[in-house]
């Protein structure tokens, strides 16, 4: 007897009250051979019967159909119902159609008659009862294993027979907001689509799956509105599929919470259409920033060096004077508001923190912000001394930007001299603190905690997408900060930007001087001006051909030419962005063939607007100035540039 199974030696149990029938069952085994050892065990009471089945030490049980009180029958169905699963094969004195049959649905394994029993007839009848019982066993075990499986799917699972719930895995339950599988088990299909789906996801449902419970193959996952039993409404998904459930066809459903998956795609598309403005506002800043350069260049050349030689009278004069002082003034505006797109060109995935000037930024955003806020309240500055934090300058101006068009939109509109919007800084501990208080209307207590969380607004329907404050707090986190609310209804809101205090305790600003410069006597030097703007070029050139050699080219490609020839320049002024080879090619390529050349080029940018642009300006060293500037602040950087260059044109 080789059943291929354990090692052990097979382990039979005989229930029979018969003395003569165990002698007739052991000289069966015994005539078997010693192929396979084996042990007996007799037992007459079948209640001892009974306990040592429920002890589970047996491979197989041979159980006779007579038992005095007990028949076979009903010692089998006992044992099944206290959860015996030893395989049992029952025997009786005669054959009774009537009887095998009972014993199958009792749940017997086999059945011999007494009288045919051979040794080879009992050997069949044990190796396919074993071979059986380990079969079920393995099912069993396979079954526990994909209940275990569901048990732990983080997705929500159900099986539904004959239009009741009849499972429910933990994540099911913790979707729809129940407390325990006890509040969905047993509930009609109908109940349960009344009480968690909207009517017409439901009726959508039915109409696209007609004979939902038939399981005929599976379904496409499809999205719907569950209502939980809280009543908050998610977004998921559901699919289903025919599976059979503890023996009998099902139905099984898959459920999905989508709201982590979609704010993940508003994320990425607010991501794209941030990077588009960027673009955009990088493009518009560079094209009006070229026309401005020469503009108030120009109206500076007009004014300190033209005007003086006209043959004026001095009423014409001052007269020209004035008109002079008002473009110049019209220009300069027109700067500060370009210069605020830079807080929307920032298109670094990873902003480098850096020491920041913190009022430059915040004033930046209140330029931008202004129209929001003078038509519902009165700005109230309240400063401290500067203060330098860790951070970077285009996200932290998105924070400032935010919090303040969301404190005037907090202001309903037409009491401005009843309402305030005051900002306060402080340093405090190796932190900086800059806080935004308004009086609009408040928050509601139980609003507080979930005003960060992506997608929650409490702005009408259309206003906002709810993500501005929880882009805010993620932007100020990465800078290693935190954003704060205190807030109370009817008295308004203050919400505080904490960010690290930069090591750095001032930040000079490398793109422009902000003081009057003081000019020293410095020698006359020789510079080049590389600009694809040709009337940029001329307004350079006059604001600087007084003091210095100067020459001006359009072409990137005609300047590479010339120092690679063996003309050589005390400074290179050259553009970044222009057709054919930018700024950033003639530096490389000077790198290589004249370092000394490309340590002398100053950078000029009217917006650098592209990616690579911004990666270059972030690692080159040489000094650059953002267009548009004062012919002061250019004439600045040439007499400091030459001041503390030793080195002279060969």
């Amino acid at each position: 007897m080789n059943f291929g199974a354990p090692t052990h030696p097979l382990r039979i149990l005989l229930i029979e009250d018969d003395e003569d029938d165990f002698i007739l069952v052991r000289d069966a085994l015994e005539a078997l051979g010693s192929e396979k050892k084996m042990t007996l065990e007799w037992v007459e009471d079948p209640e001892r019967g009974l306990e040592l089945l429920q002890a589970g030490g047996h491979d197989v049980c041979l159980l006779d159909y007579r038992l005095g009180i007990y028949t076979g029958l009903e010692l089998l169905e006992l044992a099944r119902q206290r959860g015996v699963h030893t395989p049992i094969i029952l025997m009786t004195g005669l054959g009774d159609d009537m009887v095998d049959r009972q014993a199958l649905e009792a749940g017997a394994a086999d059945f011999m008659v007494k009288s045919q029993m051979t040794p080879v007839l009992l050997q069949r009848s044990i190796r396919y009862t074993v071979q059986h019982a380990r079969t079920l066993a393995e099912l069993r075990r396979s079954q526990s294993s994909f209940r275990e499986l569901i048990e732990r799917l983080p997705d929500g699972i159900c099986v539904l027979r004959e239009r009741r719930l009849i499972y429910a895995n933990p994540a099911l339950v913790a979707l729809v907001g129940c407390d325990s599988a006890d509040e969905l088990l047993g509930r009609e299909l109908s109940d349960l689509a009344s009480a968690f789906f909207q009517p017409e996801d439901w009726q959508a449902l039915r109409r696209d799956e007609p004979g939902v419970l038939k399981a005929r193959g599976p379904m496409a996952f499809r999205e719907f509105r569950l209502r939980r039993k809280s009543g908050d409404i998610i977004v998921a998904e559901m699919a289903r599929f025919a599976v059979v459930f503890d023996g009998q066809p099902s139905a099984m459903c898959i459920a999905r919470d989508l709201t982590e998956r979609n704010q993940m795609q508003s994320r990425l598309m607010l991501a794209d259409r941030m990077a588009a403005l960027g673009m955009v506002a990088g493009m518009v800043a560079h094209d009006i920033n070229n026309p401005l350069a020469y503009v108030l260049t120009n109206l500076h050349t007009l004014e300190s060096d033209v005007l003086p030689r006209l043959p004026l009278a001095t009423g014409e004069r001052e007269e020209v004077r004035g008109l002079l002082s008002d473009a110049q003034l019209g220009a300069v505006r027109a700067r500060e508001v370009v210069q605020q797109f830079r807080i929307f060109s920032s298109g670094e995935k990873e902003p480098r923190a850096e020491p920041l000037e913190v009022h430059r930024v915040l004033e930046s955003a209140l330029r931008m912000a202004g129209n929001e806020i003078r038509h519902r309240a009165r700005l109230v500055r309240d400063y401290t001394e500067p203060l330098t934090a860790q951070a970077s300058e285009g996200p932290l101006g998105q924070v400032f930007l935010n919090l303040l068009v969301n404190a005037a939109q907090a202001i309903p509109e037409g009491a401005v001299e009843g309402n305030e919007i005051r900002l306060v800084t402080r340093r405090a501990a190796g932190e900086v603190r800059i806080e935004v208080h308004d009086t609009g209307v408040g928050i509601p207590p139980d609003r507080l905690t979930r005003v960060f969380d992506p997608f929650y607004t409490t702005k009408p329907r259309g206003v906002g997408t709810g993500l501005g404050l929880s882009i805010c707090r993620d932007i100020v986190s990465g800078f290693g900060g935190r954003l704060e609310l205190e807030s109370e209804v009817g008295r308004g809101s203050v919400f505080r930007v904490i960010l690290p205090a930069a090591a750095t305790p001032e930040v000079v600003a490398r793109s422009r001087l902000t003081t009057e410069p003081v000019l020293a006597k410095v020698r006359r030097g020789r510079i080049l001006i590389v600009d694809d703007e040709p009337l940029v070029s001329q307004a350079i050139r006059r604001a600087l051909q007084r003091e210095h050699e100067v020459m001006a080219l359009t072409s990137a490609r005609e300047a590479h030419q010339r120092l690679t020839g063996g003309e050589s320049f005390d400074i290179i002024l050259c553009d970044i962005m222009m057709p054919e080879m930018s700024g950033m090619d003639l530096h490389e390529q000077l790198a290589r063939v004249s370092p000394a050349q490309a340590e002398r080029m100053v950078f000029l940018t009217g917006g650098a607007f592209t990616p690579k642009a911004r990666e270059f300006l972030s690692h080159v060293k040489n000094p650059r100035m953002e267009k548009p500037f004062l012919p002061k602040e250019l004439q600045a950087l040439v007499h400091s540039l030459l001041s503390g260059s030793a080195a002279s044109p060969s």
